[in-house]
């Protein structure tokens, strides 16, 4: 079975924008396919969806993309409704929107995209816009490794589709000290701590290289010591010029209702960039 992208479109105009993501992903894979899903919630008119489908689906074919539509009417709530329509398995990478919920929440935590994310049911991302203007094609992309036993491989098939517009790939490791210790930390314990993180992030370039050897693109390592690993890729993001940053996400690092403290959530509050967040199958 084909590789496919699907658009999961709420109705929003943040929907749209991660809409020009989809396009840009669709275009990188051969069978080149795209399907359009929204789910009738009562938010936005069936006229309107059909409206900026076709004006989606002009462009897709300007760019000789195979576009598809399903508008199904709500049965349930709008997640159970996705998930009957949305295509199972991991030949489906699914992207769909973060952002500020009404009433205080946060940007994933609680909505539709959360639970996605959490669903398993196929490659989810969800994509918090901050630049229209990039048109879902990030120059130089930051991705941050928490240090986890199988490096980047979780973000590949996610990884395959950004590069082809990405000039330039900063692999950063934040390795964290405890608050209370970071201000006392010494030269030879912070050298220790920088040099595993250089190690593991030497063998994460050398996976990346291996699997998308035919993308021209320059890959930067970098390790810093911080005691807020939020914190610092918003400063890392700032200093490199970081046009989106790439996060995993796991049931434990997902927001869910408990947000405040979230470091994910913190990072697309405060964020000058595009975020990019992944969890793959």
């Amino acid at each position: 079975m084909d590789r496919r992208i699907v658009l999961a479109h709420d109705g929003s105009i943040n929907a749209d924008w991660v809409g020009r993501y989809a396009l840009r992903m669709a275009a990188a894979l051969p069978s080149r396919q795209l399907l359009f899903v929204h789910i009738l919630d009562g938010s936005c008119p069936r006229g309107r969806i059909e409206a900026k489908y076709a004006a989606f689906a002009r462009e897709c074919a300007q760019h000789a993309i195979e576009s598809s539509c399903l508008i199904r009417e709500l049965e349930g709530d709008v997640l159970s409704s996705l998930l009957r329509t949305i295509p199972p398995g991991e030949q489906t990478y699914c992207l769909c929107g973060a952002r500020i919920a009404p009433r205080g929440r946060g940007f994933l935590a609680g909505t539709v995209s959360e639970r996605l994310l959490r669903s398993g049911l196929c490659n989810v991302m969800a994509i918090r816009v901050v630049s229209p203007g990039l048109l879902g094609c990030p120059r130089t992309l930051l991705f941050p490794l928490a240090g986890h036993p199988r490096g980047p491989r979780a973000a590949l098939p996610f990884l395959r589709l950004l590069v082809t517009s990405v000039n330039r790939l900063h692999l950063l490791r934040v390795m964290t000290v405890n608050p209370l210790y970071f201000r006392y930390i010494t030269a030879a314990a912070a050298k220790r701590k920088i040099s595993v993180g250089s190690h593991y992030l030497a063998q994460a370039a050398a996976e990346i290289r291996a699997q998308i050897a035919d993308v021209p693109l320059h890959v930067d390592r970098h390790v810093t010591l911080s005691d807020d690993w939020a914190k610092e890729i918003l400063i890392q993001a700032g200093k490199l010029n970081a046009a989106m940053i790439l996060l995993g996400a796991t049931e434990r690092s997902l927001p869910h209702r408990f947000f405040y403290g979230n470091r994910i959530e913190q990072i697309l509050r405060a964020t000058a960039c595009d975020v990019g967040i992944y969890r793959t199958l």
